[in-house]
């Protein structure tokens, strides 16, 4: 892959990160009954997947190895800065309006173990009505995981030829596990399943939540990644399937059924969107357009702050309006949009020059 290309700047995938935000952040705002807040995480989970994957893949092209130092200290850079103001500031503010959080709660919110706390031990709030502030915190558990393994992974196997099969057996893999912890917990309450509660519902969240059930979602970005830099003639071909993968991310909204929803959904979009994703990297048209206008790409720079705070926000709102609807949205949304550009001022864009010396290409 030819340096300019493995490091280039695709403004689309900016906007695809407003797209994304903007589904979480309606769905948690209780229109989650009209647009698919989990299919925006899925879609921050390929994107993920795919740039790093394409970043490494561009190193390795470049000088036969992986700057590990550089790498990780870019992401520490990059993520963990608004990460502990968020943690820091909306953990303060929950105990300070009564609610608790024990010490090891705290540890994984900062570390990056927070999908795994929630899931054997629970980010329970104490507040009646009033959501935890960490509960957020699990995606991107998630995506830390990937990028403290992904780089070693590819390091030892980057030589293989058929590596981009490889990864996609994983992928299926994956979907398996899915499908035997789905069948096993609704029988066993075993320490494979998770916490039990009372509500079933439990359940579904060891799928959605684990990162060995959710790998996937990012594994599928690596997989195109590889297939630009090996096969860059299947990408462009691919890039007229975007039909195919647009009735394929259609029907995954489709299915019925708690097995269909909760095991194949995530797969059916992760393939969905290795179809969709070549037509933003071919030659720009009309929704590589739209996604690159000035507004798409300022919420997609904002899309980090915003995933974090507008669930702070919506904390303060569950407790100065309740059930209060109108009251609900006039605080959440703008404290969503204020706290969130004050973190990307003051927190995130600081960090840029740091991180550019460290090697980014970051804007």
């Amino acid at each position: 892959m030819p340096e300019d290309r493995a490091t280039s700047y695709i403004p689309a995938l900016d906007g695809l990160r407003a797209v994304a935000i903007l589904l979480v952040v309606a769905a948690h705002a209780g229109l989650d009954h009209l647009l698919p807040g989990a299919f925006g995480v899925t879609l921050f989970f390929f994107i993920s997947g795919y740039l790093i994957t394409r970043q490494l893949l561009g190193g390795l092209a470049r000088n036969g190895c992986i700057g590990f130092a550089g790498f990780y200290l870019r992401r520490v850079l990059r993520l963990l800065p608004a990460g502990v103001a968020y943690v820091a500031l909306s953990g303060a503010l929950y105990v300070a309006l009564g609610g608790d959080v024990s010490a090891l709660g705290w540890f994984c919110a900062v570390f990056y173990g927070a999908n795994i706390f929630d899931l054997w031990v629970g980010y329970r709030s104490t507040l009646a009505g009033v959501r935890h502030p960490f509960n957020i915190l699990w995606s991107l558990a998630i995506e830390e995981h990937f990028y403290a393994a992904w780089p070693l992974v590819l390091a030892a196997v980057w030589r293989l030829r058929f590596l981009a099969v490889g990864l996609a057996a994983l992928c299926v893999a994956v979907l398996c596990w899915r499908a035997w912890l789905f069948t096993h917990c609704i029988w066993h309450a075993s320490a494979a399943c998770g916490r039990v509660q009372a509500n079933p519902a439990w359940r579904y969240n060891r799928l959605y939540q684990g990162t060995d059930t959710r790998v996937d979602s990012i594994a599928w970005g690596a997989v195109l990644a590889i297939i630009e830099q090996r096969r860059p003639g299947l990408v462009r071909a691919a890039a007229r399937l975007r039909l195919l993968g647009l009735l394929a991310l259609a029907s995954s909204f489709l299915l019925t059924g708690d097995f269909t929803r909760q095991v194949l959904r995530t797969s059916l979009q992760g393939v969905a969107l290795l179809l969709l994703f070549p037509a933003l990297l071919s030659p720009p048209g009309l929704i590589r357009d739209v996604l690159s206008r000035p507004g798409m790409l300022l919420v997609g720079r904002l899309s980090y702050s915003l995933y974090l705070w507008h669930w702070g926000a919506f904390m303060v709102a569950d407790y100065v309006a309740g059930p209060q609807r109108t009251l609900w949205l006039a605080t959440g949304l703008p404290l969503s949009a204020l706290m969130a550009a004050a973190s990307y001022r003051f927190v995130e864009q600081p960090m840029l020059a740091l991180r550019r010396r460290a090697g980014s290409q970051a804007r």
